[in-house]
């Protein structure tokens, strides 16, 4: 729980200047949700069940509905383990965000890559 709250700390910070500073707390969970949902997908290809994610209907607005009520639990889970007060009250030393902000980027990157690889595996394009 500490490490989520750390990365979620780690987006919260870096969402909170510049233009999406009045949704912060917003911008974080979606972008751990982001990560939950890489890792999901990686999974879902590997055991060939990806027909479970909902796309492919024949009208565009029911194709959302159904995408938003599949990623909405996970959201919310989120929203309820991390509070926006808890990260406001976290406080790291400078050189552990530092750390933490480079070894987040390379996560992200190394689990962009994997996703690509695993389609383009299972695709036969590698």
């Amino acid at each position: 729980m500490a490490t989520l709250r750390f990365i979620a700390y780690l987006f919260y910070r870096y969402y909170s200047t510049g233009p999406r500073k009045e949704i912060a707390y917003l911008s974080s969970m979606l972008a751990m949700c982001l990560l939950f949902y890489i890792h999901l997908f990686q999974v879902l290809i590997l055991v060939d069940s990806t027909s479970i994610i909902p796309t492919g209907s024949k009208s565009e607005i029911s194709t959302w509905v159904k995408l938003a009520l599949f990623l909405l639990p996970i959201y919310l889970l989120f929203r309820w383990l991390i509070k926006e007060s808890d990260l406001k009250a976290l406080i790291y030393d400078k050189e552990k965000l530092r750390k933490g902000n480079i070894w987040l980027v390379i996560y992200i990157i190394i689990s962009v890559t994997l996703l690509v690889l695993l389609i383009l595996y299972k695709k036969g394009k590698l």
